[in-house]
């Protein structure tokens, strides 16, 4: 469960569907909410047809990450499975692997879950659903099913279990 002092790293997703819910001002007032330069364009441009709000607005209540072209070269090479995120995926794990602190990351794209459990973060995911829960949020809409806990768990132990049946599968050849 995320603490009050945790930095939540949120993707494109999971900001349009907070502010789908109507749970935005809950989660700002509540958590330290951080994300990258390349989510937080995509939030404004409406990237893949999600909502947006006030630009000013949401800079001032998130802090914004650049991720240099050397971040992207050097973690690229470290992590081959970056290339198959979306840009704003991409940035924010690379933002993420960079870090020392106790962040936790809220997306629920299953490229960025499966890369996330490869990782070796599988335990520092968390669904829009454990955010508003661990507040007392109630969305006044049902959210979709890729915000939930469940969801999310079950993806974590898939991608878990894939992981290491490629290890076994690796260690006996």
């Amino acid at each position: 469960m995320a603490d009050a002092d945790d930095p939540i790293l949120l993707d494109n997703c999971a900001i349009s569907a907070c502010v789908s819910a109507e749970g935005w001002k809950a989660l700002v007032a509540r958590y330290k909410l951080e994300t990258v330069e390349t989510v937080a364009i995509e939030e404004a441009t409406g990237y893949q047809h999600r909502q947006t709000f006030d630009r000013d607005e949401f800079r001032s209540q998130v802090l914004i990450h650049k991720v240099s072209e050397q971040d992207r070269l050097s973690k690229g090479i470290e992590h081959a499975d970056l290339g198959v995120l979306d840009n704003g995926e991409r940035d924010l794990w690379i933002h993420a692997l960079g870090r020392t602190d106790g962040w936790i990351l809220c997306g629920p794209d299953i490229a960025s879950i499966r890369f996330g459990v490869r990782a070796g973060h599988g335990d520092r995911l968390i669904s829009l659903e454990s955010l508003f829960d661990a507040i007392g949020f109630k969305p006044r809409k049902r959210l979709p099913e890729h915000q939930t806990a469940k969801w999310l768990k079950t993806k974590v132990d898939e991608f878990s279990l894939e992981l290491q049946f490629e290890k076994i599968q690796k260690s006996s050849k």
